[in-house]
């Protein structure tokens, strides 16, 4: 089957502000037989530690969440999943599926929006068979001396969330556990329908788990894991939902199995990684095929599922395998011989990335019996600690951190006085602070007495593509990273590292515009075209604050501030010289001593920059007194003070400049 990377909807904020804009949604494209649309939807409301983690306060978070609710309120919802808070939404009758993202991200109020892909097993045609499973061998995963440490617990289980399973098949008998029919909601004994109805599930189980020194047939790499299988469509075509995919990942997580192993399409959907993290949240890891289009998938390989591809008997990539920043590492997936669904006898050598996440998958229920007391994230550093190192140096986007090792991975797996796996906490508190042609970050410390450094990655792409700028460990919580290009918006996370080598996750990411050197640079612009106060991020004191036609300058809508009330604006000034504000104004009605004001804070109290009551449209431009630049906690308003409703002040096009 084919596979394709399809960009995902993200919502980008401007950095340093409170404000918010959305992101040109590219188009979803259906790609037949690979990802195909459904009429559904899946939904995710902006997470209050990702609003945070940019910027936004309270009262905005509050007005967002509000607007999230008031959307899906207008949309049919086929199904919520509160372990990670998605809707399941059918696209409206005279919407597509790109028109009701689009409408829905431009709210600012969604972390994603995008299709709940119809997606496909991703396994090419069977090749011709083979008289023995090569990647077993002494030059590849070295499986033999693995199991000479460790062959597997029964009470490790790895989840295959796949077509079906054959339950007669003789290599899968021991230690398979009740199995789930997600598309019923129903257990095996409750009358769940797990019988294979594609041949796909069949192939995977052998591959993760089938049974081993058995006198017959083949090993899987963990031969004594226990397996189940969670079968996630009712089609002989394999074809299966994103959300059933995930969800049956989440199922198996809390049933208390060890690993969930998916070899479909559509690990590049945002949902997918959210279902990672939840996995992770119970003790589990969610391993996902990386597919089979020869194509490059944009990503971060440092998220919370592990994307495998496709090496061959040359320690070559597969021809077909997929490749990238999102991918991890790759293991065996041509020729691989395993067990099928055409008889309880049967077996078969299948390619595809499907057939290496599995035998990863099943790589980690080994790490795992070894040593059952060790988190996800030790599972994931042993695994790419041990993978043997192909093509270019290092870390690279054709083989990750290389081909899985079996032998090399249990070696490194700590019992009694082993090796130390555990990485260093996570650096907190990124934050990233534009200047000339530079940005400047600064984080919190990861306390741990082993603590060698700090690395620093960044990207042009927001939450992908990350590339190390750093060239040595940093030692202190700062880092300016210069000759940037002005007008470029650049992305950061810092990684801590131990003196063992343990690598962190990432922090949370910082994103920064730097600028050119005593040019004059546009802070934060507003002609209230959205009809919406929250997204250009504004404070609103009453409901006497309101966006209306009538109170325009330019284009479609202006602000209305009737009676008493302010609208007020946070906006940083750090790294600048001095600032001006530019607003236009009238105002309507006002008896005496009833005025217009605009002001801003010094820190302390409101300093006066006008006091007007016009009623012609009139145009300011004040540079503001030296204290206000070169402030992280600067923030303007406009206040109108009056005893009636129909006593206002109008205002349209604010512009905040700043010269470093």
């Amino acid at each position: 089957m084919k596979f394709s990377c399809q960009p995902l909807l993200a919502a980008l904020f401007l950095a340093g502000s409170g404000s918010m804009l959305p992101a040109l949604a590219q188009e979803f494209v259906e790609i037949p037989g690979e990802k195909e649309f459904s009429g559904i939807m899946i939904v995710r409301p902006l997470q209050p530690s990702e609003a945070t983690s940019r910027g936004l306060d309270s009262f905005e978070q509050r007005r967002l969440a509000e607007s999230a609710q008031r959307s899906l309120a207008g949309l049919r919802v086929r199904n919520y999943f509160p372990e990670v808070d998605e809707y399941l939404v059918e696209v409206p009758q005279g919407e597509t599926e790109n028109s009701l993202a689009r409408r829905l991200m431009a709210t600012g109020a969604f972390q994603y929006v995008h299709p709940d892909w119809t997606v496909y097993p991703i396994a090419c045609p069977n090749d011709t068979l083979f008289t023995s499973q090569w990647h077993h061998n002494a030059n590849r995963m070295e499986s033999c001396s693995a199991w000479d440490i460790e062959t597997g617990s029964p009470t490790i289980v790895v989840a295959i969330c796949d077509t079906g399973v054959r339950t007669t098949h003789q290599d899968l008998q021991l230690h398979r556990r009740e199995a789930y029919n997600v598309t019923s909601g129903l257990w095996e004994t409750q009358g769940g329908a797990i019988a294979d109805i594609n041949g796909h599930g069949t192939n995977c189980t052998g591959s993760a788990a089938g049974n081993g020194n058995n006198s017959i047939g083949v090993s899987g790499v963990g031969w004594n894991l226990g397996h189940r299988m969670m079968r996630v469509t009712d089609s002989s075509t394999g074809s299966a939902s994103i959300s059933n995919l995930t969800t049956a990942a989440r199922v198996a997580a809390d049933a208390g199995d060890r690993v969930a192993s998916v070899s479909y399409s559509g690990v590049d959907s945002a949902s997918v990684n959210t279902t990672g993290t939840y996995v992770r949240s119970r003790n589990a890891l969610l391993v996902w095929a990386a597919g089979n289009s020869n194509v490059s998938l944009a990503g971060n390989r440092n998220d919370d599922v592990i994307v495998v591809g496709a090496s061959d008997q040359n320690d070559l990539r597969a021809s077909f395998s997929n490749y990238g920043s999102l991918v991890d590492l790759v293991a065996p997936g041509v020729s691989i011989y395993t067990s099928s669904n055409g008889g309880d006898g049967a077996y078969a050598a299948v390619s595809g990335t499907s057939f290496a996440c599995p035998i990863t998958a099943g790589l980690c229920g080994l790490i795992w019996s070894r040593n059952p007391t060790l988190t996800p994230a030790q599972v994931e550093s042993i695994l790419r600690s041990s993978c043997e190192d192909l093509g270019t140096a290092g870390v690279d986007d054709t083989f990750g951190y290389g081909r899985i090792n079996s032998y090399l991975a249990l070696l490194a797996t700590p019992g009694t006085g082993g090796p130390d796996v555990t990485p260093p906490p996570v650096p907190s508190a990124l934050v990233a602070t534009p200047a000339a042609n530079s940005v400047s970050l600064s984080w919190g410390a990861s306390s741990v007495p082993d603590l060698a450094g700090y690395r620093v990655y960044r990207s042009t792409t927001s939450g992908s593509g990350y590339v190390e700028v750093t060239t040595a460990l940093l030692t202190t919580t700062t880092f300016v990273n210069s000759g940037l290009t002005a007008g470029t918006t650049y992305y950061y996370v810092v990684r801590a590292q131990d003196t063992t080598g343990n690598i962190s996750g990432n922090s949370n990411q910082a994103s920064a515009t730097p600028f050119a050197p005593n040019v004059p640079v546009l802070l934060f612009s507003d002609g209230f075209e959205s009809g919406n106060f929250i997204a250009g991020g504004w404070v609103a004191q009453n409901a006497n604050a309101t966006l209306s036609t009538a109170a325009r300058f330019a284009g479609s809508w202006g602000a209305r501030l009737a009676r008493n009330t302010w609208i007020e604006k946070s906006r940083s000034t750090a790294g600048f010289a001095s600032v001006e504000l530019r607003w236009t104004r009238r105002t309507f009605g006002l008896d005496a001593g009833e005025l217009s004001y605009a002001e801003w804070w010094n820190g302390t109290a409101w300093v006066l920059v006008e006091t007007t009551n016009v009623t012609a449209w009139g145009s300011r431009a004040v540079t503001l007194p030296a204290a206000a630049a070169n402030k992280a906690n600067f923030k303007f308003r406009i206040r109108n003070v009056a005893n009636l409703t129909t006593e206002w002040t109008d205002l349209d096009e604010v512009q905040l400049w700043g010269t470093p």
